[in-house]
């Protein structure tokens, strides 16, 4: 069996919610494979979900290496594909005769910075299950070049050259050609997961932001398969479900599928997330949504200017949508609404038109993104007649418009998150604040006394610098003398540092280094304003509880700053300090005990 070729597939995750991170396209290439007979050829392997979901850079990297594929595959998505790509470099270092395969949403004919990365050898457009067999079989040949050029939706990659494309692959005509990688044993989750079952790959429309079901026919995996994926969830204790389909409600599976997960979830052990086309949910789907515990569902909008709807090709009817969405929310179904920034056609009066329209509604709680120029969607062709400035790397965001400047969309983007109850300065795409290391290295999470910081220094850089994605939260505790903001800014400026995802994510913050989160730890007692520091650091209050006491939360509030270092709280302290956090946007982690004092144990620097 050793004697195998061995195949390696990878999934990176969200920085900020790595229990989103079910490798289902990995899982979906080798149950296809399997199914072809490949699982006696070749020795297939996914990352394991402890080193994808949580270690940094460095052991990701190591963890392939001890592997020693011959070849490497990576889905990469935008929130992915620089980090993995950055990590196959590292590791071709080590086995430079690997091959590097990569495919998903961000592998384009129109994104030329992947396929002319120095790491990639070859590229998947389009669906990958059969072109990923095809694959296997010219790499077990004598690997002919132009025979892979007939290999439909392959890309060449060449270092130093143009990439070269195979004619395109159509869709596989029936989605019930891949058995399920859940039931076949290929995919885990760990608790605490949001289980993904796709439904289809199939949508209607024509959105020309959008990617989702461009290549697709109408063509749906059974309603016992998905059932069976969901009852495989269900035994292994899996709570949350997100029925992956862009518009659940118009697909013919969505009444005999809601009328068996009122029987099979009778009991309510498991909620489930749609995406649902909102100008068609009337009474009776309501009440069918609410049987089969379906508690969340994203209905979008983007925008009520019909200029814009237009120019994104979006047909809206948004009297029909509202209704819709009341009645959903009348139900107490949690409704997640959306408005893009930055869409052709749109402007400053076009944005008003649309949060008047939400407000006339009474839909007051939506979230503002960002239109992103995503590859191989219409607007990414369109984007040079529209006028439309974009980043070149993920996630594409929108830069402006011939209508809107960069200095207006921050503008409105902060006035829309501000009115719908988000923070306008959160930095966004992070994972939450840890106060202790979480297992792994992908969030570094390190406490040291600020007069004992220059004898770390070196230690942090070489942490840095070899997990360069990771984000470091660092806490460096005050006594009694606060640090010289200029010189702090000066000593974080030193700090090996190296833009990527998350800084792109956040390029209408004015915050710069935003996967270094800096914490200054004040005592409760001692003044300072936090603004003083904006920019270099945020301010925690140390707060030491007294049993029993009511917390000072209207004080802690009125001093400003990111939060509280709690320490000390009884249970019942620490839920009431977490439901202030979450009120007023705030944080607060447990606070560690007081660091020595240099000479009070040794150099006085502890790691979290």
């Amino acid at each position: 069996m050793d004697s195998l070729p061995s195949v390696l597939l990878a999934q990176l995750p969200v920085p900020s919610s790595p229990l989103l991170n079910t490798p289902l396209a990995s899982g979906y290439l080798v149950a296809y494979a399997q199914a072809q007979g490949w699982a006696e050829r070749v020795r297939f392997a996914i990352l394991p979900r402890s080193l994808a979901d949580h270690a940094g850079d460095a052991d990701v990297v190591a963890a392939i290496v001890a592997h020693a594929p011959d070849l490497l595959a990576f889905s990469l998505y935008t929130w992915n594909s620089e980090r993995s790509l950055a990590i196959a470099e590292r590791v071709k270092e080590h086995l430079p005769h690997v091959l590097v395969l990569v495919g998903g949403p961000e592998v384009q004919r129109d994104n030329p910075w992947i396929l002319h990365h120095p790491a990639v050898d070859l590229a998947v457009v389009g669906a990958g299950e059969a072109t990923f067999v095809e694959i296997l079989e010219w790499w077990q040949g004598p690997r002919d070049p132009a025979a892979l050029l007939r290999i439909p939706g392959v890309v060449r990659c060449c270092p130093g050259g143009a990439p070269r494309f195979a004619p395109p692959r159509s869709p596989l005509p029936d989605l019930m050609q891949i058995p399920s990688p859940y039931l076949s044993g290929w995919l885990d989750l760990p608790l605490g997961s949001l289980q993904p079952i796709e439904i289809s790959r199939f949508c209607p429309y024509t959105c020309s932001y959008c990617l989702y079901g461009r290549h697709s026919e109408q063509t749906s995996f059974s309603l016992e398969r998905v059932l069976a994926e969901i009852a495989w969830g269900r035994e292994r204790g899996i709570e949350r479900v997100h029925l992956v389909e862009a518009n659940l409600n118009l697909q013919p599976i969505f009444w005999p599928l809601m009328h068996a997960l009122a029987e099979l979830n009778a009991d309510r052990q498991q909620t489930f997330y749609a995406e649902l086309r909102a100008e068609y949910v009337d009474a009776a789907s309501v009440a069918a949504l609410v049987a089969a515990n379906v508690t969340v569902v994203e209905v979008g909008l983007q925008s009520a200017n019909p200029a814009a709807l237009r120019a994104i090709r979006r047909h809206t009817d948004l009297e029909r949508w509202a209704a819709g969405v009341e009645r959903l929310m009348a139900a107490g179904i949690e409704v997640l609404l959306d408005v893009i920034l930055g869409l052709p056609g749109d402007d400053a009066a076009g944005v008003a038109l649309t949060r008047a329209f939400l407000h006339a509604h009474g839909l007051a709680h939506y979230d503002t993104f960002m239109l992103q120029v995503l590859p191989g969607t219409r607007l990414r062709r369109e984007a040079a007649q529209h006028g439309i400035i974009f980043q070149a790397r993920p996630p594409y965001a929108i830069l402006a418009t011939p209508s809107l400047s960069y200095v207006e969309l921050r503008h409105l983007r902060r006035e829309l998150k501000a009115e719908a109850g988000y923070n306008p300065d959160g930095r966004e795409g992070l994972p939450p604040v840890r106060a202790t290391q979480p297992a792994g290295t992908f969030q570094i999470v390190q406490h040291h006394s600020i007069e004992d910081l220059d004898s770390y220094t070196p230690k942090l850089h070489s942490l840095m610098q070899a997990n360069p994605s990771s984000v470091v939260d660092l806490f460096l505790e005050v006594r009694d003398t606060l640090p010289n903001v200029e010189a702090l800014h000066a000593w974080r400026e030193t700090l090996p540092y190296q833009p990527s995802y998350l800084d792109y994510v956040n390029v209408y913050l004015n915050n710069s280094q935003v996967r270094l989160r800096l914490w200054l730890v004040v005592p409760w007692v001692v003044q300072v304003e936090p603004q003083h520091y904006a920019g270099v650091a945020e301010v925690l209050w140390r707060y030491v509880a007294v049993a029993g006491e009511v917390l000072p939360l209207g004080a802690w509030r009125v001093a400003g700053g990111a939060g509280i270092a709690l320490e000390g709280a009884d249970a019942e302290q620490h839920r009431e300090a977490l439901a202030w956090a979450k009120e007023y946007g705030r944080v607060v982690v447990k606070a560690n005990p007081p660091l020595p004092q240099a000479g009070e144990g040794g150099r006085g620097v502890r790691a979290g």
